[in-house]
């Protein structure tokens, strides 16, 4: 109103006839009020009331008819108090009574009317008349409340995980994913959101920052999945932690940071147990073997049929738990990194035929041929021979086991300038995609072949991968329902050459 009046000031003689005229249209202001004037309210989606000083409606458009509940012809002319006596119970009845007595404009936000929902309340008291705006919020209301349990949900789910979580950007900026769980993006701005901000530096100990870095950078371009081990110093001692990383955006990463510390003491415990037991288990159990062997060969006297079905099931076992106990120890020296290796430069067709030859009594034994392709050209490696035929006869043994009677493993090489691939093929029913990510792990063993009863301690593909990468090698597998293929990979070298990396 007071824009009007100002637009035409200028037509008046003198500041007393302005007055008079401001006094006159204030009190009939909404009688004259242009017509375009109310179809613009018409149009508008809030609802929008008029009552004059007694509290009588005297105008309502479409949307204020649909949230009362009434026609403009019921309402027009109407007291507010008395239409809706309800009103006098709500705060916002109150409140409204109290903007009208002392012309004083107010707010109310997400009011609830029973029956129609949650609104956003504008009132404008003028001296004669006051206007009343109201705007559904009700789905907002509910979008607002539902996000608001899902953040208390969510909060709740994350701070139940024993582990940390942060949010990492690029340049070395975190977020502490169990303390702002509404983070929606680094573009966020912190005086709106609330949330606090940290640096790799507060996170992980100084030693470790370049390293942590770069796996950032790889995690982040690449897409891979990396996991790094550290240890903290504090006044409860060492702990040891383990970070996995993986890539959330075209910038960022998360960081899941665990407490492995009782972990590493349980697997101190556990090593420190195997150990103990295998080295006081190894000298009585040469010492039986080699009893069954002398009395297998009569130098206690001759023995019966019968005692010699039993002393060679004795022999069999006591072999058997010969092997599991050098399978541990191994375990161990590899651990500890203890384990003595005899470097030299090998011919390895001469290792593959002699470890080929080893096994086929032992092939034999399943009804399985071994088919070795000796056609490769002459290929020299810097291996500890004794510990590459103990990987090549552990592939040859289990392609054996899973391969069907009356059927081969084929025992192949490939090679090129600089590495030498050692392929071991059974035809066997394939590795399960449920159990390969932990094939090399200790003590896994997958699902046994229906017609076979394969035992082994489930070390001895642990103990392969750890002995080909000490001589600098690697071992992967490929593998379907048709068979599978282990591979060893070497480096070649010259006949007496030592390879960068290996001592004398």
């Amino acid at each position: 109103m007071n824009e009007f009046l100002e637009k035409i000031k200028s037509f008046f003689k003198d500041e007393e006839s302005f007055f008079d005229a401001k006094q006159l249209l204030g009190q009939n202001w909404h009688n004259f009020v242009p017509q375009y004037f109310d179809k613009i309210l018409e149009t508008r989606t809030n609802s929008v009331f008029v009552l004059d000083r007694e509290g009588n409606y005297t105008y309502v458009n479409a949307k204020g008819e649909e949230m009362a509940g009434k026609s403009a012809e019921e309402m027009l002319g109407q007291n507010i108090w008395n239409l809706f006596p309800v009103l006098k119970t709500l705060e916002f009845g109150t409140h409204l009574q109290e903007a009208i007595e002392e012309k004083k404009t107010f707010r109310s936000e997400e009011t609830y009317f029973d029956g129609m929902g949650w609104y956003d309340m504008q009132v404008f008291p003028q001296e004669n008349f006051t206007i009343i705006i109201a705007t559904e919020v009700t789905h907002a209301k509910n979008a607002k409340d539902e996000f608001s349990q899902i953040i208390t949900k969510n909060k709740t789910i994350l701070n139940a995980l024993p582990d940390s979580l942060y949010g990492i950007h690029r340049n070395g900026k975190t977020i502490n994913h169990k303390e702002f769980p509404h983070f929606t993006g680094w573009d966020c701005k912190d005086k709106e959101t609330n949330i606090r901000y940290s640096d790799i530096s507060e996170i992980f100990p100084e030693n470790i920052l370049e390293e942590i870095r770069s796996i950032l950078e790889q995690v982040i371009d690449l897409g891979e999945t990396k996991t790094v081990e550290y240890s903290l110093h504090d006044s409860d001692g060492q702990k040891c932690f383990e970070a996995r990383f993986t890539k959330t955006g075209d910038v960022d990463a998360l960081a899941i940071i665990r407490n492995i510390t009782e972990r590493k003491k349980a697997e101190a415990l556990k090593n420190e147990f195997i150990s103990l037991v295998s080295h006081e288990l190894r000298t009585p159990l040469t010492s039986i073997k080699g009893s069954i062997d002398l009395l297998l060969a009569g130098v206690a006297g001759e023995v019966s049929n019968q005692t010699k079905s039993l002393l060679n099931i004795c022999r069999k076992n006591t072999q058997r738990l010969v092997r599991f106990v050098t399978d541990l120890l191994d375990i161990e020296a590899l651990d500890s990194g203890n384990i003595n290796f005899k470097f030299r430069t090998y011919s390895l067709k001469e290792i593959l035929q002699t470890s080929v030859d080893g096994m086929r009594t032992f092939a034999e034994q399943y009804h399985v041929l071994l088919n070795f392709d000796s056609n490769f050209p002459q290929t020299t490696v810097y291996v500890d021979e004794d510990r590459l035929n103990h990987c090549i006869t552990n592939l040859i043994s289990n392609a054996v086991k899973y391969t069907p009677k009356f059927s081969e493993v084929t025992i192949s090489v490939q090679s090129d300038d600089t590495k030498a691939k050692i392929l071991i093929k059974d035809n066997g029913p394939g590795i399960d995609p449920n159990f390969a990510p932990r094939l090399f792990h200790r003590f896994a063993q997958g699902a046994p072949p229906k017609d076979k009863l394969v035992g082994g301690s489930g070390l001895g593909l642990s103990i392969t991968k750890g002995f080909v990468e000490a001589m600098k090698g690697n071992i992967y597998f490929l593998s379907d329902d048709t068979g599978t293929v282990f591979t060893i990979e070497l480096p070649i070298v010259k006949p007496g050459q030592i390879p960068a990396g290996f001592g004398q």
